[in-house]
């Protein structure tokens, strides 16, 4: 429910730590509206109802799920002189999408598109850009350019957030924590994006980086497991390995039978079809387990700054 929220709920969530309270119309909004009523993080004025205020645990909450992703979304904007103010629609994962397009602007200049294969590719919908202005103002001015071309079929691009020198690969399954770059900032490491298909972004990994420790986060469900097989499979042709990143604990589990989730476990198989030598007994029992109870953990649920320290530590 988060990712909804607009720059204009942002900033007064920002003006409540800073102030205690705010007076932004934004009461209405289904994330405010549970972070009163349901979480109790949030209350109204009693003498003025239109008077949002703290209460004794907003402090803690807001520094824990909002205070680096409000401050490091408003440093970017201005630096990529875009005026950040509470008529801009951007929601917080719009902001962090624009984060990753400037990321790899330099690749996706190099390799144009059309605007519906680079809306669905960065905000998994395809009008998405053609319905908000504001965030396709953006993403032209981070590209520096005025209009999609139409001409291109194929797209290739190598996804990353760099770092000058870092201690170890990331190879990510999905986006969302490319879209957090102070993640690699503060682990010291460089993220690749290598969902679904697009493992032949590995063959641009040079030989220096193959030298370091790569490692691999993911959904730990049937396609996620079956990525990094193949990802492990194609380091070994270039003699390097990988290692998959383990879960935070407590582990939290999923039905593979909700609506956004088409992943499924194979029960007539043993493993679910899994390479048994590509994982650690560790793995294996919490695989294993998974598989019993019909259930996966989702990427965006970790900690990856917590998991990244532990193995390099």
């Amino acid at each position: 429910m988060d990712k909804n929220i607009t720059w204009k709920e942002l900033k007064a969530l920002d003006d409540i730590y800073r102030l205690k309270k705010t007076r932004a119309n934004i009461q209405e909004h289904p994330y405010i509206k549970y972070l009163i009523d349901d979480e109790g993080v949030l209350d109204l004025k009693p003498d003025n109802i239109k008077v949002i205020i703290a209460t004794d645990v907003f402090e803690g909450f807001y520094e824990k799920n909002f205070k680096v992703a409000y401050n490091e979304a408003k440093l970017f904007l201005i630096e990529n002189g875009i005026k950040p103010t509470a008529k801009k629609s951007f929601t917080l994962e719009d902001i962090k999408t624009l984060m990753l397009i400037s990321e790899n602007k330099e690749e996706l200049r190099n390799n144009p598109t059309n605007i519906e294969d680079f809306s669905n590719e960065f905000f998994d919908i395809s009008k998405y850009l053609k319905e908000k202005k504001s965030v396709r103002d953006a993403v032209f001015t981070i590209l520096g350019i005025t209009h999609f071309p139409l001409d291109t079929k194929e797209n290739y691009w190598r996804i990353v957030v760099d770092h000058k020198n870092p201690k170890a690969i990331v190879l990510c399954e999905n986006k969302s924590f490319l879209k957090q770059p102070w993640i690699a900032r503060n682990t010291e490491v460089k993220m690749w994006y290598v969902g679904g298909n697009n493992i032949k972004v590995l063959d641009d990994i040079d030989e220096v980086e193959l030298s370091k420790s790569i490692y691999y986060s993911c959904d730990w469900d049937l396609a996620g497991l079956q990525i990094y097989s193949r990802i492990k499979t194609k380091l070994k042709d270039r003699n390097s390995d990988i290692q998959l990143l383990f879960p935070n604990e407590p582990h939290k589990r999923i039905s593979t039978y909700i609506k956004y989730h088409y992943s499924h476990w194979d029960l007539t198989k043993a493993l679910s079809g899994l390479k048994l030598e590509d994982f650690s007994k560790k793995e294996l029992v919490l695989i294993n387990e998974l598989i019993k109870s019909e259930e996966w953990i989702e990427e965006e649920s970790f900690n990856l700054i917590q998991m990244i320290k532990e193995v390099l530590n």
